[in-house]
C-alpha cells in the first residue's frame, strides 16, 4: 500500500526557518534523487506521523508537490533528543520495483518465555541491512527464539528470508544470544 502525503516545497531553509516550520505543524524534509537537486519540502506532521505508526517506516510514500509526484522511501529520521519528536525527515525517490539498500527491523518472538527460565536474551543486532525492490520492501524480520537455550545464538544465516531479498550484514553476526544471569554465575563460584 502506498501512502500519499500532500506537501510544498520551502523557500526557506536554515535553523530559524526549520523551528518556524515545525511550530506551523509541518516537518522540514528533503527529497533526494539520483534525477534532481535535493528538494526542501514541509509535510505535515499529523498525516506523517500516522504514517509511520500505521505503517512504520519501511514504507513507500508519494509525496505530492503540486502537479508532480515523487514516489520515495523514509531514508532518516532525525529526532530530538530529549522529547523523541521528529525534527527533520530525509526521502529518496525510487522507481517501481527498483532495487534499494534498506535498514529493517529485527524482532525476536518469545523473549520473554525464554528470560522465564533465569537467562537473559541479549539482541547484538535491533535492525538489518537489505537489498529489496521497492515493492518487496518487508516491515520487518521476525524470528522465534522461544525454544533457545543457555549458550544458543541467532545469526544473520539463520534468518529466513524470501527469495527477493538479500541480507546485505555478515552472515556470521550475531543478531542474539542467550547467557546466564551474572547472578547465578557468581552463585556457582562460591
Amino acid at each position: 500500500m502506498q501512502n500519499i502525503i500532500e506537501s510544498a516545497l520551502r523557500s526557506e531553509v536554515g535553523t530559524n526557518a526549520s523551528h518556524r516550520t515545525r511550530e506551523a505543524g509541518y516537518i522540514p524534509a528533503v527529497i533526494y534523487s539520483r534525477n534532481i537537486n535535493p528538494l526542501p519540502v514541509q509535510v505535515e506532521r499529523k498525516y506523517l506521523e500516522g504514517i509511520l505508526r500505521t505503517q512504520g517506516s519501511n514504507t513507500l510514500v508519494s509525496i505530492d508537490i503540486g502537479n508532480n509526484s515523487y514516489t520515495t522511501y523514509i531514508k532518516e529520521i532525525q529526532r530530538h533528543p530529549v522529547t523523541k519528536e521528529i525534527i527533520h525527515m530525509d526521502f529518496q525517490q525510487v522507481e517501481q520495483n527498483e532495487d534499494i539498500y534498506i535498514t529493517i527491523p529485527v524482532v525476536l518472538r518469545g523473549r520473554s518465555q525464554v528470560e522465564k527460565s533465569g537467562v537473559v536474551v541479549q539482541q547484538q543486532l535491533k535492525e538489518i541491512e537489505v537489498k529489496c525492490t521497492t515493492s518487496n520492501i518487508p516491515k520487518k524480520l521476525e524470528f522465534d527464539i522461544s525454544k533457545f537455550g543457555i549458550g544458543e545464538s541467532l545469526r544473520v544465516a539463520d534468518l529466513e528470508i524470501s527469495e527477493e531479498i538479500s541480507i546485505v550484514n555478515d552472515p556470521q553476526s550475531i543478531i542474539a544470544s542467550v547467557a546466564t544471569l551474572k547472578q547465578e554465575i557468581e552463585s556457582s563460584e562460591v
